[in-house]
């Protein structure tokens, strides 16, 4: 059975451990990266089934992040930003540019588990 990957991008390690360990009882194996190439990089080489990122910075520097972190392949992962930034402006250009979920800080980790569950679960029976 093939395994899926969480891929999960955040400049501060201890960040993106935090939100590893929280979903750390899914059964996907989870990927940690700290710059914006490493992301890239993971999701080209693992074809998540779900992108954490915890920041907006990468999606607003031009530099087309939701395009390279959706690698080419058999399915398109579903890719989750979580931030602080609550401006509807900010929300609606990442929806816009495809994100599938935004979500503000502070966060029920709980409710994140639960949607990447789902995620998961829904790409495992296909």
């Amino acid at each position: 059975m093939d395994y899926q990957t969480i891929v999960i991008y955040s400049e501060r390690s201890s960040t993106a451990s935090l939100v590893a360990a929280i979903l750390g009882s899914t059964s996907a194996r989870i990927v940690c990266c700290s710059s914006a190439e490493q992301a890239i990089v993971a999701c080209q080489r693992e074809q998540p089934t779900i992108i954490i990122v915890l920041s907006v910075a990468p999606f607003i520097d031009g530099s087309e992040f939701i395009t390279r972190i959706r690698a080419r392949g058999k399915s398109t992962p579903a890719v989750y930003v979580v931030a602080w930034q609550q401006a509807e402006q900010t929300v609606l250009s990442l929806l816009e540019c495809g994100v599938d979920q935004y979500m503000t800080f502070p966060i029920c980790m709980e409710r994140l588990r639960i949607k990447a569950e789902a995620q998961l679960n829904a790409k495992s029976r296909l």
